[in-house]
Parts: structure tokens; sequence; C-alpha cells
């Protein structure tokens, strides 16, 4: 019997207990970014410290001592595949970012990833995969909150914003695409491409204005001329004809895509063929 209460009263501790347990706000929530740029997945996860009227560069955050760059654990980066980041290679891999601020400058410094808490209070040598330096440019408005974004997108890269209070410092991340793509293209072009195949690779040509004439001809084989083409795929072939010097035909196909989008009354496909129209024919 006294089992039975001894027990019974447990339970009803660890029920009330478990129930009675306060939540509250962080006061450095965790933030989580993943951007796709180009062919590699680059994924952020870090906490946000918030001002709250103090002095950050120069008083909470020192100069010349080493920042978690953010709160709490450190900041963690990883990549799908090798990059450059300011020009320095940083293979694929997870990664732990510090940084150290200057009055000028934020080195930021890409960390083998360990079991670490917070700052550090020294840097081991061997575990720097990369070491970058951005000047802190001044701006009007203040971030009241850290904030680390990935922008500027592009099928070759993008950059990489920290900003706090009124500085900010910017990285440029090279995903270095070109020779990735071209050999994925000629991998596939050596198999059994299908239509698909050949579109990508064409629109991909027409991006980054590789033989274009290869385009062209990619682009045609993808979307083979005929009554039943669509708007959109017109408009694809416009764009590259255009864009390879072809200007009569890229007229041709810009006409009737946006006859074609009228007839399927698609205002994105209007507006789209409707100032590829006016401007091809300025030309």
């Amino acid at each position: 019997m006294k089992n039975i209460i001894y027990y019974s009263f447990t339970l009803f501790l660890f029920t009330h207990f478990s129930y009675a347990q306060l939540q509250a706000p962080v006061a450095s929530p965790r933030a989580k970014i993943s951007q796709k740029v180009g062919l590699v997945d680059i994924n952020l996860d870090y906490s946000r410290p918030s001002k709250k009227g103090r002095e950050i560069f120069g008083g909470l955050v020192p100069f010349d001592k080493i920042w978690r760059t953010g709160a709490n654990n450190p900041t963690t980066i990883s990549f799908s595949g090798d990059v450059k980041i300011n020009n320095q290679l940083v293979v694929q891999g997870e990664y732990h970012i510090y940084s150290v601020p200057t009055k000028t400058n934020l080195d930021l410094i890409i960390y083998e990833k360990t079991d670490a808490w917070g700052s550090l209070s020294q840097f081991d040598e061997s575990l720097i995969k990369a070491r970058v330096s951005a000047e802190f440019r001044d701006r009007d408005f203040s971030n009241e909150t850290f904030t680390i974004s990935i922008n500027n997108i592009s099928n070759n890269g993008s950059s990489l914003n920290l900003m706090w209070d009124k500085k900010s410092a910017t990285y440029m991340i090279d995903v270095m695409t070109k020779d990735k793509m071209i050999e994925n293209i000629n991998k596939t072009m050596s198999k059994n491409p299908t239509p698909n195949d050949y579109r990508k690779a064409a629109v991909y040509y027409y991006e980054e204005n590789i033989d274009l004439n290869k385009a062209v001809k990619w682009i045609d084989i993808a979307f083979k001329d005929s009554d039943d083409l669509k708007y959109w795929q017109l408009n694809y072939k416009a764009l590259i004809y255009e864009k390879a010097g072809k200007i009569k035909k890229a007229k041709q196909y810009a006409k009737i895509g946006y006859e074609k989008a009228k007839a399927s009354n698609t205002p994105d496909g209007i507006n789209l063929l409707k100032n590829l129209n006016e401007r091809l024919n300025k030309r």
C-alpha cells in the first residue's frame, strides 16, 4: 500500500511540474537559412542578439577580439559543394563562423566545426579553413537585431551579408557553377538527352553567354517549330535568337508568342511578350 501511495504521489509531482514549466521568449532567438545558389545548397544556423540600446562594435563586441558571430552556440554554415569566399577556396562541408571586428573591417573566419560553445579565447591555426576580410560600411539606419543574409543570387554566386546596428559587411561567394554545368551538359548530351535537357542546356548557355549558336541549335531541338508551341516556348526561342543576333527570326517568334498569349488570356504572358515585341521592334 505504501508503494502505491508513493508512486501515485511521484506521478502527481511529475505531472504537475511538467505542465507548470514556464515558457518565455529567449534573448537571442535561433534562425536558420537554407538557400540554393547555382548547384550548391548553403545552410546557415545562428542566434540573433538585439542591440537593446547598447553600443555594439567596440562595445558589446570588442574590437580585435574573437566573436562567435551571433550569440550562444557558434554560428554554423554548410556547403553541399566546393565554393570560394572572397576568392579563398572552402571545400564542401559544415563549419563554424567566427569573426574579428576592427574599427574599419570585419574579418570572417571559416573554422573547422568543433564542440566548442560560445566564443574562443584564441584560434587553433590548424582549424582555420579560410580567413577573409570585408570593410565595414556605415548605414543610415540601424538594424536592431543581428542579421545574416544571402543576397544578389545568380547562377554563379551570391553575397553573404552581416548587419548589426549601423554597420554592415559583405563577402562574395563563388559557387563555381560554370565548369560544373558545362561538364554536366556535355555528359548529358553524350547520352540520350530529352527535350527538357536540351531546353535547360540552351537556357543556361543563353544566360551565361556561352556559344549562342549552340544555344539556338538546342532550343530548336527542345521546341521544334509547329503550330502547337505555347507562348512561353516561343518566348524562349525569341530571347535566344535575339541574343544570338538573329533578329528577324526572333521578331517572328515574339509576334506569334504574343498572339498566343492573348488567345490564352494569360496576363503575365501578354505583358512579357508585349515588352519583348516592343524591344525587338526598335532594332
